[in-house]
């Protein structure tokens, strides 16, 4: 008889912290530089080194979008970028002052292609943001061959995937610029924290530049716009214990999301992400299913949440939610964008999510659809919540 691993509830999410990562903080807290410090510049370069690319940490996914398109020189016009997807990037492209263009997305995958970018292409258009959505690469090496004939700028919004690769190259540096996110529910943490990465050194310059108030140097001289997205010694001093495991998680993840895979490839009812082709990689955030239509996968999820288990539809579109609803910002043909919004599933994932749990889930979920009769006791309430998407 299947049942989980302990009586609580099992969360969508949840960051590994351990002994490593509170010794650093803590190590933190015995100096007096708590803001822009050393720990600061040493993840940078960490990142650097990772990526081959000048980097700069901000105080998260969203900030390190707005500030590459203002980097970028995007203050107006349209920006090319999919409604399936977080709200922050709408958010950050309407922050700097630009429209977002919604295009549709692949079918199975979920990403912008070269065929959703043209189709959706204006004379106002400005930039492109593609999303690699749960950590799918999406083909930006097209795009930005497309984009660079025309002079466009592409920022990729890898917020979801760190340690992706496009073509044997990180998504995030194929691009113009490309950002990254360390909320709770991905790959490390910070926290909070964002960052920036690109191969034209002067777009980080202006990345660090604005992210201290416009600061042009440690003194009081300053110039042009600025604001205070910094990060906190704190938060670069738990980046960098966690930078250490963050490859031996990205392992588990894999190693997860083949056994959910091969629970459900016989159910013809549920859907999973497909195989990336050879030479990428996924690295999974997050573990989407895609079931019939809305309403099964609305039962499937008061299912799980009746036997204890969190779960989210992952995502609803963007263009459904004001002030991004307006008619004339948005394309009124996204077939493919409506059919994952209304299908798709979050479940538990997460390295921590031991076996017998992740079992469990998915006998809840076959249960729901009709294959198997999942069995389990009575659990307690959450002693603590799952933690939501956010960048």
């Amino acid at each position: 008889m299947l049942q989980p691993s302990s009586s609580g509830r099992i969360p969508l999410s949840r960051p590994t912290i351990e002994g490593v990562d509170r010794d650093s903080v803590l190590q933190v807290l015995e100096g007096t530089t708590l803001a822009l410090g050393p720990k600061t510049r040493e993840l940078e370069e960490r990142f650097e080194s990772r990526f081959g690319m000048p980097a700069a940490l901000v105080s998260s996914g969203t900030a390190a979008l707005y500030l590459s398109l203002r980097a970028l020189g995007v203050e107006g016009g349209e920006v090319i970028t999919p409604s399936y997807g977080f709200v922050a990037t709408a958010h950050a492209i309407a922050l700097a002052g630009a429209t977002p263009r919604f295009a549709d997305v692949h079918p199975k995958t979920g990403c912008l292609t070269l065929d959703s970018v043209i189709r959706a292409f204006h004379p106002a258009v400005r930039a492109i943001v593609p999303v690699h959505i749960f950590g799918t690469p999406a083909p930006v090496d097209e795009i930005v061959a497309w984009a660079s004939e025309r002079q466009i700028p592409v920022i990729e919004d890898a917020c979801e995937a760190l340690g992706s690769e496009r073509c044997g190259r990180s998504v995030g540096t194929i691009g113009s610029a490309g950002t990254f996110a360390f909320y709770p529910n991905k790959q490390m943490t910070l926290g909070e924290g964002g960052l920036v990465v690109s191969p034209h050194g002067e777009v980080i310059e202006a990345v660090r530049r604005m992210r201290n108030q416009g600061r042009t140097s440690t003194g009081l001289e300053f110039a042009g716009e600025g604001f205070n997205f910094r990060i906190t010694e704190l938060q670069a001093a738990l980046g960098l214990a966690q930078i250490e495991r963050v490859d031996r998680w990205i392992e588990r993840r894999d190693h997860l999301a083949a056994r959910y895979i091969a629970d459900f490839s016989a159910h013809p009812g549920i859907e999973t992400l497909p195989p990336v082709p050879a030479g990428d990689r996924r690295s999974w955030f997050a573990f989407p299913i895609f079931l019939e239509n809305r309403s099964t996968r609305d039962r499937v999820a008061a299912s799980l949440d009746g036997r204890g288990i969190d779960s989210a539809p992952y995502f609803p579109g963007i263009d459904r939610f004001p002030p991004y609803d307006s008619a004339s910002r948005v394309p009124s043909d996204l077939p493919a964008t409506r059919g994952l919004s209304d299908r798709g599933l979050a479940i538990p994932f997460f390295p921590g999510l031991a076996e017998p749990d992740r079992r469990f889930v998915a006998s809840v979920i076959l249960g729901a659809v009709g294959s198997v009769e999942p069995r389990m006791r009575p659990v307690a309430p959450p002693s603590a919540p799952s933690e939501p998407s956010s960048r």
